[in-house]
């Protein structure tokens, strides 16, 4: 599939009016709870972080069991700095879905940021990509169908 991620962006934005191009973000110093409050209230599996404009990290679900619950650590306690995830991996618009969903099953990870220079212009998760994948097979199979049945037309 030599479909680039930036045509997914568009896609997801139209499919989700409101929703779609939202990018749910915290700063650095945001206690935890308030974080996971924001990831809750939008139904979204994490958060990006930014600071003076740029993407300075993630924050998932993934942080809040392993760098909160686990040790026993109070999400009111804790500035989302201090457990979330800083090693980003982020792709640019002209990568493919197929190379995206490579990435993402090679390194487990289930969100990537899109960055365009240093210009963040939007998240996909792994359930995104999917979605547009399973969607262009239908698609070809409705393609297939048509082809094989020919149109039919009706006297």
């Amino acid at each position: 599939m030599e479909t680039p991620l930036h045509v997914v962006l568009t896609q997801k934005a139209e499919l989700m009016p409101g929703t779609g191009g939202t990018l749910y973000t915290v700063r650095p110093h945001t206690r935890a709870s308030e974080a996971i409050r924001v990831m809750t209230d939008g139904n979204i599996g994490c958060v990006l972080v930014i600071d003076d404009g740029k993407l300075a990290g993630i924050f998932s679900e993934r942080d809040v069991l392993r760098r909160i619950a686990d040790r026993g650590l109070s999400p009111d306690a804790v500035s989302v700095k201090d457990v979330m995830s800083t090693k980003l991996y982020t792709v640019p618009p002209s990568m493919t879905v197929e190379d995206a969903l490579v990435e993402c099953t090679d390194r487990r990870i289930r969100h990537l940021p899109v960055v365009d220079g240093k210009r963040l212009m939007g998240l996909l998760s792994i359930g995104d990509l999917v979605r547009f994948v399973v969607q262009d097979k239908d698609r070809d199979i409705a393609d297939l169908m048509d082809y094989i049945h020919g149109h039919q037309i009706e006297v």
